[in-house]
């Protein structure tokens, strides 16, 4: 039985019929006593009766036929004997059956498959002194057939009510269970209509009840927040292979075209063919570009090690690298003279903070400014100034998406992946960057905060 409204039902009359079937068993046994008690009383005021008429038999020799004592035995089905040692002097009543000698008292025995019930007393004359013996004698066989009877009858009465409290219990759990039928018909509605917005009610029912509806919905909740993160992953994972496979295309077309006129015109003259190799490798160097750029976001989705490490040792050297490939670009770097300590992975910081000072370089004045500065504290920052056009207030979140390019940067050098490498870096250090406007320089200022974990 599968169900849970059948199992309540066969669980509860299973209780049910112990509780019968106990109660049936002590009510049978207290009649049974009751009557048995009844029975041996019944045998001591016989004796007790007779007595005198078993005195009077010694000493006046009464006649053995006594139509009103037997009578009254004969209507209680009972035999009276009276016996001197072995020999028997008087019977009355039914004949009694052959058996042992009794001992005095009340005793059970059987004959002839009849179970008896007897009374012995002895009588009480001193010229007899203890042979002298009253036996009062009836059988069972009443008494077994009405405790049958009784017993048949709790039987068919506890079936009756075993059936009764069945259907009793099994309506009252329909009545019980509609609270969580309706809730097994809302999640079913649900589940086929695929709508993680909807929300089972969880105001109605027993505590337990709305308490399973309110786990439920917080279920829904937590699935619809992970099915709208999966879908925001997968739209954005298609439009960055799509960027991506555009942005490829374009320098290898480029490529494809210049080699192909260099293949079908092998008289070019030489100034040409050399500017046409010269455009074909700046073509090739921005193919390498946006691989870099790739490949290093592909790497920062990784989990990298984690380790303590001195982040003006890494901003100083990004900046001193920076120097290097820009010679004509003034640097100004404002660090601090002691230790910044950080756990993080050195390798992903290096990336950023490149990418931060090749942006400022790209998008500021030709040989202008870029300014580096590190604050130390509870929350480190880093921030990188340029002397550019900056950033309009609408595109400051924009300008973190793979390939993403401002107007006014139009077709200059870069990949469009730089920032989103920035912005990768910083989530995987727990870390924010923001962009506004420099105040000493006028372009764009990006602000790296960290979170210090020491």
């Amino acid at each position: 039985m599968r169900s849970l409204r059948g199992r309540l039902t066969l669980g509860l009359t299973a209780v049910l019929a112990l509780v019968l079937l106990g109660a049936g068993v002590l009510a049978a046994r207290d009649a049974d006593r009751s009557e048995r008690e009844a029975l041996d009383d019944r045998l001591r005021r016989t004796a007790e009766l007779s007595r005198a008429t078993a005195v009077a038999a010694f000493e006046e020799a009464l006649p053995e036929g006594d139509g009103r004592l037997d009578a009254v035995l004969d209507a209680t089905r009972t035999s009276l004997r009276l016996s001197l040692g072995d020999q028997t002097l008087f019977e009355t009543g039914r004949r009694p059956p052959s058996q042992p000698r009794l001992r005095s008292g009340l005793s059970t025995f059987e004959a002839g498959g009849i179970r008896h019930r007897a009374y012995v007393a002895p009588l009480p004359d001193a010229g007899l002194g203890a042979l002298a013996r009253l036996e009062v004698i009836t059988p069972l066989t009443l008494l077994e057939e009405r405790q049958d009877t009784l017993r048949r009858r709790l039987a068919i009465l506890g079936l009756v009510a075993l059936a009764l409290g069945a259907a009793g219990v099994y309506l009252a759990s329909g009545v019980v269970l509609r609270p969580l039928r309706r809730l097994r018909r809302a999640t079913a509605s649900i589940a086929a209509e695929e709508d993680l917005s909807r929300r089972v009610p969880a105001d109605r029912g027993p505590t337990e009840l709305r308490d399973l509806a309110a786990s439920f919905n917080e279920m829904l909740a937590r699935l619809s927040r992970s099915a709208a993160d999966r879908e925001r992953a997968l739209e954005a994972t298609k439009r960055f292979a799509a960027d991506a496979g555009h942005e490829l295309r374009t320098p290898l077309t480029s490529i494809q075209a210049t080699l192909s006129a260099l293949s079908r015109h092998p008289d070019l003259p030489a100034e040409r063919r050399a500017r046409m190799a010269t455009g074909a490798l700046e073509e090739q160097r921005r193919l390498v570009g946006l691989l870099d750029g790739l490949q290093a976001l592909a790497r920062g989705d990784a989990s990298p090690p984690v380790a303590e490490l001195d982040l003006a040792e890494v901003v100083d050297a990004s900046v001193g690298a920076s120097r290097e490939r820009h010679p004509d670009v003034v640097f100004t770097a404002d660090l601090p003279d002691g230790a910044v300590a950080l756990a993080g992975w050195e390798p992903g910081l290096r990336s950023m903070l490149d990418n931060l000072l090749e942006n400022a370089v790209h998008h500021g004045r030709p040989g202008g400014a870029v300014r580096v500065s590190l604050s130390d504290g509870p929350s480190p920052e880093v921030a990188v100034e340029d002397d550019g056009p900056g950033i309009a207030d609408e595109d400051r979140e924009r300008v973190f998406e793979p390939f993403a390019r401002l107007e006014a940067s139009g077709d200059g050098p870069g990949s469009g992946l730089g920032l989103a490498v920035v912005a990768q870096q910083a989530r995987h250090h727990g870390a924010s960057v923001a962009v506004d406007r420099s105040e000493a320089l006028g372009g764009a200022r990006f602000t790296v905060r960290f979170a210090r974990s020491a």
